[in-house]
């Protein structure tokens, strides 16, 4: 009775702080500014008949450029956002908004009641992914990945062919569900694996129909759209594990063919360690890493952590300095890492570093993050291994 009451106020006052700080937060995603990555305009583009990559690849304003919508995303996903292009733009920011704070939570819900968390350590959850200032941003730039991350969870919640299917809703956001379709391949599960692309397959036909546009035409334009959208400053200038090779002159004319290469064979060899994982939560966990850490994302991309976060508390008991480690950097990447950023870049200014050095400061942070990923991930894999031997 007593644990009742106290869970019964906790609750109380999470739901306070939370409704309280989501006041400026739902109001800066609707206003002019907000929601802008949400692909309503490429969609709204395809349903009138108009293939949104060549007009874009062409920059002839067929399909006009609204906000930052740059439509790299898989054929799916246009099909998927249909609904969206019956209604307003100022509608469509309210529920796109919606949607993802309900998907958000039952992902959140049926992974806590999955993998058997209590109910307060559930609510703690529920407080963190909600309050952290990720999880906002997300919300405010009306990005996808809460999208790509409820359905590339679902063959561990649930294994059954509907939830296969389903998964491969998070290959339309190709950079974070290439994992999930490179675990089915090196797992050999041939089945999963073909009723996982089921969804990209038939956007794909769906998509080229609609739009009047040759299906091997059609095929690879997402990707061109990518490579295309780098010379405005697109997500692959980001920094990731080999991004490196980029600033080597040696390899100018073929560095993302190398680049390409070297994380293709470092994340089959990693998913080869992680497929032997008998734990699902740990092995969703350390995809998300995986995919954190091998391919360009914004900051908004670490609610990826979510999964490791919830793992996390489920065993912070089970190895007290390895786990107590875990959930700090969970914090630390989902809530802090941009503030000691910015306070780091403040320090050495007040300190009157040389301009130069003070440029590298955010790159050199960005790639010593991906470091400390990296390391998180061999860990928890080999603490598993540890453990699978006892």
């Amino acid at each position: 009775m007593k644990n009742n009451k106290n869970f019964e106020i906790f609750l109380l006052f999470i739901i306070i702080i939370l409704v309280h700080s989501y006041i400026p937060t739902v109001k800066e995603t609707i206003s002019d500014i907000g929601s802008a990555d949400f692909n309503w305009q490429p969609t709204k583009c395809v349903f009138e008949g108009i293939n949104h990559y060549t007009s874009y690849l062409i920059r002839d304003g067929t399909c006009p450029v609204f906000y930052s919508q740059n439509g790299e995303y898989a054929q799916g996903l246009y099909i998927l956002l249909y609904p969206f292009t019956l209604i307003s733009w100022d509608k469509a920011q309210v529920i796109w908004m919606v949607l993802n704070i309900t998907l958000l939570f039952f992902t959140i819900f049926f992974m806590c009641k999955r993998f058997e968390l209590n109910k307060f350590e559930s609510l703690f959850i529920f407080f963190l992914v909600f309050y952290v200032i990720v999880t906002r941003v997300h919300l405010i730039m009306g990005q996808h990945t809460i999208l790509a991350l409820a359905f590339m969870s679902l063959p561990f919640i649930w294994k059954s062919n509907v939830t296969y299917i389903l998964s491969g809703i998070s290959y339309f956001k190709y950079n974070i569900g290439y994992a999930l379709f490179l675990l089915f391949v090196i797992s050999k599960k041939y089945k999963i694996l073909f009723l996982s692309l089921m969804p990209c397959i038939t956007g794909w036909l769906i998509y080229s129909f609609i739009t009047d546009t040759h299906i091997f035409e059609n095929l690879f334009q997402p990707l061109k759209l990518t490579f295309a959208n780098l010379e405005i400053g697109n997500t692959l200038n980001n920094p990731f594990l080999f991004s490196f090779i980029r600033n080597i002159s040696f390899f100018s004319n073929y560095n993302y063919f190398i680049i390409f290469i070297l994380s293709i064979l470092f994340n089959l060899y990693m998913l080869s360690k992680i497929k032997k994982i008998t734990d699902d939560l740990l092995k969703l966990s350390l995809i998300c890493i995986l995919v954190l850490i091998s391919t360009p994302h914004w900051g908004h991309d670490n609610v990826l952590l979510i999964p490791f976060l919830i793992y996390s508390v489920k065993n912070y008991n089970l190895n007290l300095t390895l786990f107590r480690f875990n959930l700090f950097f969970c914090i630390y990447f989902l809530h802090l890492y941009k503030g000691v950023q910015m306070y780091f870049i403040q320090i050495l200014l007040l300190l009157k570093f040389d301009s130069n050095f003070v440029k590298l400061a955010n790159p050199t942070i960005d790639f010593i993050n991906i470091i400390i990923l990296l390391t998180f991930l061999i860990l928890n894999l080999s603490f598993d291994k540890k453990l699978t031997n006892k």
